[in-house]
This record gives C-alpha cells, structure tokens and sequence, in this order.
C-alpha cells in the first residue's frame, strides 16, 4: 500500500458530535493501512482536537465553519445560507492543498445542503459521505428536490454513500436510482470495545468520582448525555425529574455537555429549586482522556437518553455496553438498539409524564436495571461493535483505490 495514499475526514461544524465519534472508530482501523488527516473549521472544540492527536491524526483547518443554531427568525435563516455558502467556498478551496488523485475524502455534509460542493468534490477525487439521522417524511416539493439531487450524485462514479443505521437506509429509499441502492454500506456507529474492557478492569472508586464532580453522596445516580439543545430532550428530562423528585429523592440526575439551551436548563433548575437532584457536567470539565469520560458514566445506576431525533447516540451504546438499563426515547435508529423490556425501555419522546414513570420503574427495582443492563451489554457486544464497522469502511476505501466496482 503506497504511503500516499490519504483518507482525509471533513466536517464543517465546530462542535463535538456523534459524526466525529463515528470517524475515530474507522480512523482506529483505516490508520493501520492510510496516511490520516483531519479537515475542520478554525476554532473547533479542543477536546476533538487533543483526541484525534491522541490518534495520531494531524488536523487541518479552514477558516470558516457553518451556523447550526436553531433559525429564529426569516432573516437568520438567511444569513445562515450565506455562511455556509461561505463555508462551502472555504471547503473547496481548501482541499486543493492535497493530492487528490491520491485522497479520499470522507465528509459529514448533508446533501440537502451541500450538494453543490459535494458534486464539485466528487468531481475531483473519491468523496465517502455517511448519512446518520433518518429523513423525516417531506413534502412534494422537497422530494422532488432530494430526488433531483440524488440522482446527480449516485451518478457521479466517484461519489460512495454509507449509513450508520438501518432506519437512514429506509429513509433514503425514495430518492435513490434503484440501481444504487445495492452499493450502499451499513456501517454501524458503535462503541470502542478495547475502552469499554479497559475501564471495567478499573477498580471502581465512587466517592472520588463523586468528590471529582462535586456530586452529592446520592443512593442512586441516573445520567444523560449530549449537548444541551432542543432536539436533545433536556428540558422534558427536566420536567420528568420535577414531577418525581418527592418520589425519588435520593435519585440524583446527572447530564454530561453544554450548548445553547445551558442558561434555560439553569433558569429550570433555579425556577423548580432542583439544585440537588440534577447536576450539568461540562465536557471541559472531563479532558479529552475518553476513559475518563466512561469512568463517570460507570457510576450511574441506569442511563436517560429523552432525545426527539437521534441516529444511533454512541453515548447510549458505550452506557448499555458497560452494562447500565437504559431508557430512551423511542425515535430514529434507536429501536435498532434496545428492545422493549428485553434491553431497555423505550418510551414516546417528549412526553414527560411517561419518561417519569420509566424512571421511577428502574429506581424502584433494582433487579430490573440488573436485568436489563445484562441484556443491553450482550446485545451491544453481538452488534454494536465499532469495529463492525470499520471493517466495511476501509474494505470499501480499499475496492476504491483497487479500482473494484462498488456493488
């Protein structure tokens, strides 16, 4: 294999997400055989930037990055077109620095709203882009705009499309050439299965993870995880734990991350005086170490994931993997994961009153968190695997510099 044959990973965000976490488990594998390097905006979270030094990655940057809050007005949604208009600018003139004959990019960027640069990338070299969150139903004149799109891009031989989940799969159905179909991969987001062993050999020491964090002595810990936006689900976790905190008081809730919705989560938590019974973690306050980060996930008793719109969160599958009952809402690809009352609870996302009761269900009844959490290891250990996937992403990096068809 010549050494300059590259894999470069792109994304035009500045924050951590689940796309990143999905890269490193193939960087893990494709760094054994490619030259690896990662493009990314000026300015982008250090935590991505020590980690994938950490993998021995180098980082590239280019100096502009799109706007992914939430448009709160007509005005701000177009300034945000004009941004990533920029940003896209910014992407093409920044793959030029390399060897394109010799590169295969691997993008997180959505067709819908890329699908201008995508074409102009695939032109220029082989673009791998992987799809996570499942297209919700659209109307006619957005499917007839997918449709459009998709039909330039599967016929660009250059262009190759993965999924990290089943339900994605299912989603793109009615926009892609039938004859396409077939060469799409399914390659799982999954979990780090050498860094979950690595941290359950650990001895366990839950007053200093405690004294760590600042959390309270609490009999019982559930915790979350993901940055505090809308789609996230915060604030009806919030409202869960307001309606049982006289039920549960020694239940103590944790959320690991930040974001824009930070200050509303505190002015709730002020507003209902639910200081003691949840407590925000910052990622910052974990370092870039990921051990550590699974460290605190072991002192939970079971997991909360209450997001309305999800591709498979590696967070829910590195908890289940480490052996904690989860309940999660039951949206996207995340029944792929947890079956109901066998490895998990799957409730309605958004309805507060019925993510109470799942809580209260697993607090009261220690054997069914027991119970569950076996399960729910099992199942990530049979499936969920990430290097499942990393297989199949570089098998595929490798038919494309052999030349072979991608069928």
């Amino acid at each position: 294999m010549s050494p300059t044959q590259t894999i470069v990973y792109l994304w035009p965000y500045l924050e951590w997400g689940g796309a990143q976490t999905y890269f490193f488990g193939i960087i893990k594998l494709a760094a054994h055989r490619y030259d690896i390097r990662a493009a990314m905006p000026a300015g982008s979270d250090e935590v991505i930037q020590e980690y994938l030094r950490r993998l021995g990655v180098g980082c590239d940057f280019f100096p502009r990055h799109m706007d992914t809050s939430p448009a709160r007005s007509v005005w701000h949604k177009v300034r945000r077109r004009l941004r990533d208009a920029r940003t896209a600018i910014a992407i093409a003139r920044h793959v030029k620095r390399y060897d394109l004959r010799n590169t295969i990019l691997h993008v997180d960027l959505g067709p819908w709203w890329w699908s201008l640069l995508l074409c102009h990338l695939a032109f220029r070299t082989n673009v791998f882009l992987t799809l996570h969150i499942a297209l919700p139903k659209q109307p006619i004149f957005r499917r007839i705009r997918l449709q459009a799109i998709f039909s330039v891009l599967c016929r660009m031989p250059r262009f190759h499309l993965l999924v990290s989940n089943r339900e994605m799969l299912e989603s793109l159905m009615p926009y892609l050439p039938f004859w396409f179909v077939p060469t799409v991969r399914l390659t799982y987001t999954g979990f780090d299965r050498a860094e979950i062993s690595a941290v359950l050999e650990r001895p366990l020491d839950p007053e200093r993870i405690r004294d760590r964090y600042g959390l309270p002595p609490a009999t019982t810990f559930a915790f979350s995880l993901g940055r505090l936006t809308p789609r996230k689900g915060c604030l009806v976790l919030l409202e869960a734990v307001r309606r049982i905190r006289v039920e549960a008081p020694s239940l103590c809730f944790v959320w690991i991350g930040d974001g824009d919705q930070r200050a509303e989560v505190e002015a709730y938590i002020e507003r209902y005086a639910l200081e003691d019974a949840f407590r925000v973690i910052p990622p910052s306050r974990i370092g870039p170490d990921r051990l550590d980060l699974l460290e605190l996930l072991r002192l939970a008793d079971f997991f909360i994931h209450p997001s309305y719109m999800e591709g498979l969160p590696v967070a829910m599958l590195e908890a289940m993997a480490l052996g904690k009952a989860c309940v999660a809402s039951r949206v996207n690809a995340i029944p792929e994961a947890i079956t109901d009352g066998e490895d998990g609870i799957l409730v309605p996302a958004g309805d507060a009153g019925v993510l109470a009761g799942a809580i209260l269900r697993l607090f009261k009844d220690p054997e069914l968190r027991e119970r569950l959490g076996a399960a729910g290891r099992a199942r990530m250990l049979e499936t969920f695997d990430e290097s499942f996937a990393a297989k199949t992403a570089v098998d595929y990096y490798d038919r494309c510099w052999a030349g072979g068809a991608p069928g």
